[in-house]
């Protein structure tokens, strides 16, 4: 709520809140909304609207009493009047925030949708992380998880501090499409030291954080293999001096050679996925990135040249399931972004689509604005 008046606050305590300037029934609308007195603080606005005249700010608190005193309709009458009067931007933000709760809390979750994303290009920063927060639950339950892995995204960018967005991303790098089990960990970690001991989630974030601890530590790791390293770089430079004679396939035995002589050699297996890919022996291009990856899991260059590869072979699930991880360990990577619309899209997935193309717009902003202009006729919901 806005325009606390500190001085007169004190002064109407003593006073009983008798007096009806507009300052002193603004003062005791606030105090009646901070004790949770509702109807007490929809009374005092409706008061002041007749002694100070019509506001949107005024309006806007009225809605706000409204919906915390769950009379829905008369909320959403009231942030609607404040829009009509010509509510300013940070008004007429907080006005689509709370058109988007009612309908969240009515079950109308399109309207909801609709709402929040007036808001989401809001003024105030934690607005912006509460909305889209907001938005990614309701993909989320929609089972349009990739969506709403854009939007938590876009909203740790915002604040990598908000526990609510931490918790958040931990719950849905748990759900069964997604599967990131390590990154959920690490967000629930996060939550948990930013969370206040009181929180309402503390306890689950305590329980989920146990789980996956636990979960891990089951799973096995890959058993590193003692190979002949000095043969592996004879051949990894054999290999290199083939390249820069451009003879690719020689290249491409050599880097097999240096794979089999040290199948724990990261960089065995990159370079001979990578030439692979250039001599278009697409499925051992495929194989060769998915042992780099088991090798170095957060390499993010090889995550991304295996869903660029997957993604131009049309093997779009294979692709999304590649890039996943490297979007959350190099959120503020364009190219990872627009790769990831492209793949939802190619799927049909246009909803999800959506959301990472404008996560792409929000990382290169000087994108054409054709590009613009296509993302913005893709659907919502």
């Amino acid at each position: 709520m806005r325009h606390v008046y500190l001085f007169l606050f004190v002064a109407m305590i003593g006073l009983g809140c008798s007096s009806e300037t507009p300052e002193s029934l603004s003062v005791c609308a606030e105090k009646h909304y901070a004790e949770k007195v509702y109807s007490k603080a929809i009374a005092g606005y409706e008061k002041l609207l007749k002694v100070a005249g019509e506001s949107p700010i005024t309006y806007s608190n009225l809605a706000l009493s409204a919906y915390q005193a769950q009379d829905y309709s008369y909320a959403i009458k009231m942030a609607e009047k404040a829009l009509a009067l010509g509510a300013d931007a940070a008004t007429a933000d907080l006005c689509h925030e709370l058109l988007g709760m009612i309908a969240e809390a009515e079950k109308d979750d399109a309207r909801a949708i609709k709402y929040y994303g007036m808001a989401q290009n809001a003024f105030d920063n934690a607005l912006k992380v509460r909305v889209y927060s907001r938005l990614a639950k309701l993909y989320m339950a929609h089972q349009n998880c990739d969506a709403a892995l854009a939007l938590l995204m876009t909203a740790r960018e915002i604040n990598p501090k908000d526990a609510v967005t931490l918790y958040n991303l931990g719950v849905l790098c748990r759900h069964k499409e997604i599967g990131l089990y390590q990154a959920a960990l690490d967000s629930f970690r996060l939550a948990e030291r930013i969370l206040p001991p009181n929180s309402s989630k503390m306890k689950a974030t305590k329980d989920q954080v146990h789980r996956l601890e636990s979960h891990l530590t089951q799973i096995k790791q890959l058993p590193q293999i003692v190979g002949n390293n000095a043969v592996c770089e004879e051949a990894l430079r054999q290999m290199r001096a083939a390249q820069k004679k451009k003879n690719y396939k020689t290249a491409e035995k050599y880097a097999r050679e240096a794979m089999n002589v040290a199948p724990s050699s990261f960089e065995a297996a990159l370079a001979l996925g990578r030439l692979c890919h250039q001599n278009k022996h697409i499925d051992e291009a495929l194989k060769a990135y998915d042992k780099a990856i088991a090798l170095r899991p957060n390499d993010t260059a090889a995550r991304y040249e295996a869903a660029r590869l997957a993604y131009d072979s049309k093997k779009y699930k294979a692709a999304a399931d590649y890039l996943r991880p490297a979007l959350i360990a190099d959120s503020k990577n364009a190219a990872q972004a627009d790769l990831m619309g492209r793949i939802l899209y190619a799927q049909n997935r246009k909803v999800n689509a959506k959301r990472w193309f404008e996560r792409y717009l929000r990382l290169a902003p000087n994108a054409s604005e054709k590009y613009r202009e296509w993302v913005k006729q893709l659907p919502e919901v």
